[in-house]
């Protein structure tokens, strides 16, 4: 299942992320993947049997970005283990690697401030 992130909030030291569908009985499997074709960054949920798929659509990319050291929350339930990790990871992997295709590669550099000069 896709579930998408279409609201965010910032508070304390947290995002506190909220979805289109719920998110009820399901476990961070502290994994993220990319679906370059629909620009999402994709966390995994694991509800036990199969993984669900947590989408963070461009849209949220920058506050993602802004605040990538804050403790993330979906749904006030939720705690998105190794989420920075996984992202800072993915980010490493996605910079100057056409293999994301070229316009996921142009649009995550620029959203996130990749390969500018340090």
């Amino acid at each position: 299942m896709r579930i998408y992130v279409n609201e965010i909030k910032i508070k304390d030291n947290q995002i506190q992320c909220y979805t289109d569908k719920s998110t009820e009985g399901l476990e961070p499997a502290e994994h993220m993947i990319v679906d370059s074709d629909n620009h999402a960054f994709v966390y995994m949920l694991d509800n036990g049997e199969q993984y669900q798929y947590l989408l963070f659509v461009e849209e949220t990319w920058s506050m993602i970005h802004e605040h990538l050291d804050k403790e993330i929350i979906v749904n006030d339930q939720i705690k998105l283990t190794s989420f920075k990790e996984e992202m800072e990871f993915l980010l490493d992997n996605i910079a100057d690697n056409h293999n994301y295709g070229k316009d996921f590669v142009a649009t995550v550099e620029e959203a996130f401030e990749l390969n500018k000069a340090e």
